[in-house]
């Protein structure tokens, strides 16, 4: 299994539920901007962060979630500039020990490797910028060697349909 990934669904309750239905997922990383009561079913069983348009003072602005061989950042990314660049988030990832950085805000899905860093945006269920369609991912670690880690990143529709032109199999310092 692996873990789902989504951001800036702004509201929707019945799509995020759907959605977390159709995969069998170890957890569900929600990266900000879900923009309802945090107790409320699916929303209870996610790891989530606070993001700009988030109302909830108990939901942290980062987190960081051991998983597998993996360290996950994890954060709406308003607060480090993502709209402009992603420098101040590798060097938070870099301050945290992170492999895997995931973040949202921009509502654009991106996925990229740099200096064995995964940055993932799993782009946004409810407003997409940048693509075609409405996005989520889901990350999966594929094998462990000594110095690194290889993970496989699927893109899905707002419909369960996976996206080929976004993803792919990536190899992350360990």
């Amino acid at each position: 299994m692996g873990i789902l990934i989504l951001s800036d669904t702004h509201g929707l309750v019945r799509e995020v539920k759907e959605t977390v239905e159709r995969h069998a997922a170890d957890k569900v990383f929600h990266c900000g901007d879900f923009c309802v009561d945090r107790q409320r079913e699916p929303f209870a069983g996610m790891v989530l962060v606070k993001g700009n348009c988030d109302a909830a003072g108990d939901v942290p602005d980062e987190q960081l979630t051991e998983w597998k061989d993996l360290k996950i950042l994890q954060t709406h990314g308003h607060l480090f500039g993502v709209k402009s660049s992603l420098m101040r988030l590798h060097y938070r990832a870099e301050e945290t020990g992170a492999n895997v950085v995931l973040f949202g805000h921009s509502h654009v899905p991106v996925c990229g490797v740099e200096r064995g860093i995964l940055f993932l945006n799993p782009g946004s269920l409810q407003l997409p910028r940048g693509f075609d369609v409405p996005t989520y991912a889901y990350l999966e670690q594929l094998e462990t060697k000594k110095r690194e880690v290889r993970v496989k990143v699927t893109y899905y529709d707002h419909r369960g349909n996976p996206l080929d032109r976004l993803g792919g199999s990536f190899s992350l310092r360990r």
